[in-house]
């Protein structure tokens, strides 16, 4: 393939080898340094649990007894089995790492493999090196990137799964446009430049095997989407339905000798993802014997998506859903690529008090101005240039739509589960509508790109909580998208300057600074997060016999996991580790305890909420 660069296509591919490195060695750093190799979430103890389940060849397992000496966050018991409330995508990926005895690796592997896609997808789809190798440079720096590939949460590998299956799909997008000519009525000279070719014939004898097997791939990339996050599954989904659902419309009324040949790979495709999404209700019905069971509900009965009274805490409205979504973005645009108006240290050099307390505590607006989507505007520039304009107007349209509800009755609709709904359905419309009147294939695609990352604030929408723990981690599987639009007017400077290697420096620079600056001081915060570290390990090491496997009894009325959750992550849910860690509620609980591992040397502490104490210690 022909594509128009100022870096040769080979110092570039050893560019992006090196910066798909950069992001594994940093992944495997901060896990080991910030992270200490341990889960600081409550969703990633139970993403652990499942993973280290599977790997002993289990879905779920017997509830120990008694099962409360044994409570893990996210665990549930119930009718004498144990599982996780997750969907089992993502503990099915993690099981590799933990077979190997590295689970941390696993999101290592998915950071260089994102890195290396989104360079593929930039030069293909806009037929430039320069977009490639800026978008994978932007995902390699990203501050969330950074952050959940140092974790054990299932975000990086649903962002590799969402990147394959764009880049799957856009290959098949193309055999599209082969056999009906409907695409390549416009090519990429250089960025920002189209050149018309209408006198192509279609070429209804195209080989169908190509689509079949690029429609296998990118049903596989779905499906795993849609089994590692449902919800983003089903955002990342809506966008390309859409556009496959023009493209046999236009097939249909026009060329109908094609249309069949365009169902078949199309149908290939969803086959193979409805397969492997069905994985989640087998699982649900191992666990409860009901394939329809929301496993999260187990856990809080309102943790569910929807409007009204029992979704969320205290019944979950567009107004809520819009308050979050404001606070989450104002994270997000500093946390994207770790540009901001405000400096993120002191004078003292150490992170503001104020942000440090945001990333550990908060979840309402981010105190500072982040910046981060500076260049995307500038990307619908470049690609639609004059009709750039109907484009803004479009998206103001969007916007009027979400603010209409607070406009009138006094907000009143804001509150009414109904229209809430109906505000969802006119909103993924509104995401759909452009793709019937664009033709080019790249202005397809731009829309498409953002399509995605729009779609994800859409659903997130339905759901009653935000989030910004780790980041806006509900908005992460967008990065690609954001990295390759905000890549475009970059490479379109560097395409039209002649010292286009100052541009070049000037973002190495950019970068360099945001990741001094603000992504590993970002990232740092988050050190001991939830108080969980490697000190009671440690300390249970210095107490331990030679030899001997140890029984930790943890004592105390009013106990929280966080006092002793480094010691549940240590813990295996087959209860055969080398450390295993109970909770004492009664003596004749502590009784049973003990009779389950008569040959294990016992160490005793004692807890309270938050803090624990070993028994033996001397007292302060």
């Amino acid at each position: 393939m022909k594509t128009t660069s100022r870096i040769p296509p080979g110092t570039a591919r050893v560019i992006v080898a090196a910066l798909a490195l950069f992001s594994f060695a940093l992944s495997v750093i901060l896990s080991w340094t910030v992270f200490e190799r341990l889960p600081h979430l409550e969703d990633e103890l139970a993403y652990l649990f499942e993973a280290r389940v599977i790997a002993g060849g289990n879905f779920v397992i017997p509830s120990p007894e008694p099962s409360t000496a044994y409570w893990q966050p996210f665990v549930v018991d119930q009718n004498g089995l144990r599982f996780g409330k997750y969907t089992p995508g993502y503990p099915l990926q993690l099981a590799v790492g933990v077979l190997a005895g590295t689970p941390w690796i696993i999101n290592a592997f998915f950071a260089a493999l994102a890195v290396a896609l989104v360079y593929r997808l930039g030069r293909e789809i806009f037929k430039s090196e320069d977009v490639g190798l800026i978008a994978a440079a932007l995902v390699a720096f990203s501050p969330m990137a950074i952050l959940l590939n140092a974790s054990l949460m299932g975000h990086s590998a649903a962002l590799f799964w969402v990147g394959l299956f764009l880049y799957a799909y856009w290959r098949l997008d193309g055999w599209f446009g082969r056999v009906t000519h409907s695409t390549p009525a416009a090519q990429f000279q250089s960025v920002g430049e189209i050149q018309e070719q209408s006198s192509l014939a279609p070429d209804e004898n195209e080989p169908l095997r190509p689509a079949l097997l690029w429609g296998a791939l990118a049903g596989l990339a779905l499906g795993m989407v849609f089994i590692t996050r449902p919800a983003t599954g089903l955002a990342v989904a809506l966008p390309i339905i859409a556009w496959s659902g023009v493209r046999l419309l236009r097939a249909l009324f026009k060329q109908r000798r094609v249309f069949w040949r365009i169902l078949t790979p199309l149908a290939a495709l969803s086959m193979i993802t409805i397969v492997l999404a069905l994985i989640v209700p087998l699982y649900n019905y191992q666990a409860t014997g009901n394939p329809q069971t929301n496993l999260y509900t187990f856990v809080w009965p309102y943790d569910r998506i929807g409007f009204g009274e029992g979704y969320g805490r205290n019944g979950h409205t567009l107004e809520k859903g819009v308050r979050h979504m404001r606070f989450d973005l104002s994270l997000t645009a500093a946390d994207l690529f770790g540009w901001q108006l405000q400096p993120l240290r002191d004078e003292t050099g150490q992170v503001r008090a104020d942000l440090t307390d945001h990333f550990v505590n908060q979840a309402d607006y981010y105190p500072a101005t982040g910046l981060s989507w500076i260049l995307l505007p500038f990307a619908f520039i470049v690609v639609y240039k004059e009709r750039s304009l109907l484009i803004f107007l479009w998206m103001a349209l969007g916007l009027g739509w979400l603010a209409f509800p607070f406009l009138v009755d006094g907000g009143n609709l804001t509150r009414d589960p109904v229209f809430a709904w109906v505000s969802i359905f006119v909103l993924a419309i509104w995401l759909c509508v452009p793709l019937l009147f664009l033709k080019e294939r790249i202005a397809v695609w731009t829309w498409l790109l953002a399509a995605v990352a729009l779609s994800l604030i859409i659903v997130q929408l339905t759901y009653w909580i935000g989030s910004q723990r780790y980041s806006t981690r509900y908005y992460y599987e967008g990065l690609l998208s954001l990295a390759l639009l905000s890549a475009l007017p970059l490479a379109w400077v560097i395409q039209r300057v002649k010292r286009y290697y100052v541009v070049y420096a000037g973002f190495a620079v950019l970068l360099a600074l945001s990741f001094f600056n603000y992504s590993l001081p970002r990232v740092g915060v988050l050190h001991g997060f939830n108080l969980i570290n490697r000190e009671l390990e440690r300390a249970v090491e210095e107490r331990r016999e030679p030899g001997r496997d140890v029984l930790v009894l943890v004592n105390g009325e009013d106990v929280r996991w966080r006092s002793y959750g480094e010691l549940m992550a240590l813990t295996s849910p087959y209860l055969d580790s080398e450390i295993v860690v109970a909770r004492v509620n009664s003596s004749e609980n502590r009784e049973a305890i003990i009779a389950r591992f008569p040959d294990r040397q016992i160490i005793e502490i004692h807890a309270v909420q938050n803090d624990a104490s070993f028994v033996d210690a001397p007292s302060t």
